[in-house]
């Protein structure tokens, strides 16, 4: 009977080892590796402010928000709820799927005694945000705001400017390191600060494309001064590291911000030589939601491919495939329990930072199939949401 355990115990150890180590996309690998993914203590209790009053939550983004910035409140609010800092009476699942609609819901909601939300989102802008450091620093220091949850490395920069006696947290600085907003995963440098770090999340995409659709050539879409938030080196390296072929079609961020820039897009892919390319791979500020039904359906056309690097609703939109190593919403969720940890008196900074998201699929079957995209039953089990 020991021998039979013992032998039961290393097949477990050997099989998540291999989980670990081999990438995939099938659900079972995703299970085990969310299972092992957390070791750290959360006191999962709500609690009050020492003087009895509601713990007050600030939530700042970089304006406009986008698909990642609702997704990720939206998992905050549902972690805090579950761990019960929210009344199980506020149906969270009737709110509207817009990140002001879902802000205005939750601050017209009875939240109940443990926590309540500023009035509004703090909304910075990429300068001129003077007056919003103001307010904040003030309401901080006068014990008006308890924690701030930010979405981005632009609003991480700017709370780390303020040098707030309060704590913050930010959840999605693709690099927060590299950046300057913590000194490592292991340790922030700062008490109050805390970033969530995604280790390596555009290589292991790149990774999963290439064994999907065993790319040899790929053609990259860049946008020059993103090259931190959007990955670009880690594409390049991990496509030397396999041996893939690539070319890039790249853009300033001012280009971006042109009215013709769709069409300045479009037309540089057609100018583009295709030829032997397996797939085009738009990173973030290319392709977008408005201009991802005309774009793809130019390469539908040609036969080529269109990968989403960032944002489900790209590939709804048209858009054939997004391979997102990003789970915003577990970001929100994760950020909860770490709240959770500063309201019962931890710092900030000696919450865990690492994260690995479970990676999922979302696939434009109407694309696929124009494309000539060879859909397998094994990739369609693989496939999270399917859209037509």
């Amino acid at each position: 009977m020991c021998c039979r355990k013992k032998s039961l115990f290393s097949l477990v150890l050997i099989m998540t080892l291999l989980t670990l180590l081999l990438s995939g996309c099938s659900k079972r690998e995703i299970t085990q590796i969310d299972i092992i993914k957390q070791d750290h203590d959360f006191d999962l209790t709500p609690c009050r402010r020492a003087d009895g009053e509601p713990f007050r939550i600030g939530f700042m983004d970089l304006g406009p928000p986008i698909e990642s910035s609702y997704l990720c409140l939206k998992g905050f609010a549902e972690g805090m709820q579950s761990i019960g800092y929210i009344d199980s009476s506020v149906n969270l699942q009737k709110a509207p799927e817009d990140f002001f609609e879902f802000y205005d819901f939750l601050i017209n909601s009875d939240l109940g005694d443990y926590i309540e939300f500023e009035p509004e989102p703090y909304m910075i802008d990429v300068e001129g945000n003077e007056e919003i450091g103001k307010l904040i620093k003030e309401k901080a220091e006068s014990g008006e705001l308890d924690v701030i949850v930010a979405t981005g490395t632009d609003p991480g920069l700017f709370l780390k400017s303020l040098d707030l006696p309060i704590p913050f947290l930010v959840c999605l600085a693709t690099d927060p390191v590299a950046s300057g907003i913590i000194r490592s995963a292991e340790d922030t440098g700062d008490e109050d600060i805390w970033a969530l770090v995604e280790p390596n999340p555009y290589g292991r995409q790149f990774e999963g494309y290439q064994s999907m659709l065993d790319i040899k050539k790929i053609c990259f879409v860049f946008i020059d001064e993103y090259d931190l938030i959007a990955g670009n080196s880690e594409y390049r390296k991990k496509a030397e590291e396999l041996n893939v072929d690539y070319d890039e079609i790249t853009f300033s961020e001012e280009e971006t911000y042109a009215p013709d820039f769709d069409d300045k897009l479009l037309q540089a892919l057609k100018d583009h030589d295709m030829s032997g390319c397996d797939a085009v791979l738009f990173a973030y500020g290319t392709m977008n939601d408005e201009n991802a039904p005309e774009i793809s359906k130019y390469l539908a056309s040609i036969g080529v491919p269109s990968l989403i690097s960032d944002g489900d609703s790209i590939s709804k939109n048209g858009g054939m495939m997004c391979l997102s190593c990003f789970d915003y919403e577990s970001y929100g969720e994760y950020a909860s329990m770490v709240v959770s940890n500063i309201f019962h008196g931890k710092k900030a900074g000696d919450q865990p930072c690492t994260f690995n998201s479970s990676p999922h699929i979302v696939m434009n079957l109407s694309c696929a199939e124009e494309t000539g995209f060879d859909i397998t039953f094994s990739l369609l089990n693989s496939v999270d949401r399917l859209y037509r």
